[in-house]
């Protein structure tokens, strides 16, 4: 997909807004079940990224966290239940976690009012032309944080600006956090992006699709 107008303009990207929620269908599956292993075995975030520190200790987590996953999700339901039941179990399980999850982290950065400042290759990737709470306020939005059932259901995730402001904090303070972000943002001129409700944020979503496609 292309999403920032930085990127190369590609032949298939003219028909991105058909196929993006495809994409968005299997990316967990794609994520737990490759591109886990290209970054472990590459030790880089991707095949043209640079390389990153991964001690020992890390590489047993890894390992452990996988053997465990595969144990609960694939072995023990082949056992119990089969094949063909498993398979469609993790089909429907995993298309539906890569809907809900690409999805909601889409809505909150990839919209037509956050701003993303590319970095080329002979810079300095440690520094950035605005402040860090600068930089995060610009490219980044939240969505329907009225809406309590999806506040509940995604965890604070449509709370998105504080979740990255203050990732430490519990999401369950995020209402009242987002008032005093509010506030000061106001006080300092500086630009709070929020959309009112999912559908708002969606619609944007796929403008933001459609425009880079051309």
């Amino acid at each position: 997909m292309r999403v920032h107008k930085d990127q190369e303009l590609k032949k298939h990207h003219s028909y991105q807004k058909y196929y993006f929620m495809v994409l968005y269908s299997i990316s967990y599956l794609a994520w737990i079940f490759y591109q886990d292993y290209e970054k472990y075995f590459l030790e880089a975030m991707g095949s043209k990224k640079k390389s990153f520190d991964f001690p020992l200790r890390e590489k047993v987590i890894f390992w452990v966290s996988k053997i465990i996953h595969i144990s609960i999700f694939i072995v023990i339901p082949v056992l119990v239940v089969g094949w063909l039941p498993t398979l469609v179990g993790l089909l429907i399980s995993g298309i539906a976690c890569g809907i809900c999850l690409a999805t909601v982290f889409q809505l909150a950065h990839v919209v037509t009012e956050t701003e993303f400042v590319a970095i080329e290759e002979t810079a300095d990737p440690t520094k950035m032309e605005n402040e860090w709470m600068i930089h995060q306020l610009s490219s980044t939005a939240n969505f329907a944080t009225k809406n309590k059932f999806l506040t509940w259901i995604l965890g604070g995730l449509n709370y998105q600006v504080e979740h990255h402001l203050f990732p430490k904090i519990s999401h369950i303070h995020y209402p009242a956090i987002n008032k005093l972000v509010r506030e000061t943002c106001l006080e300092f001129n500086v630009k709070y992006l929020e959309y009112k409700t999912f559908n708002s944020a969606f619609k944007s979503h796929v403008s933001v699709i459609q425009s880079m496609s051309r």
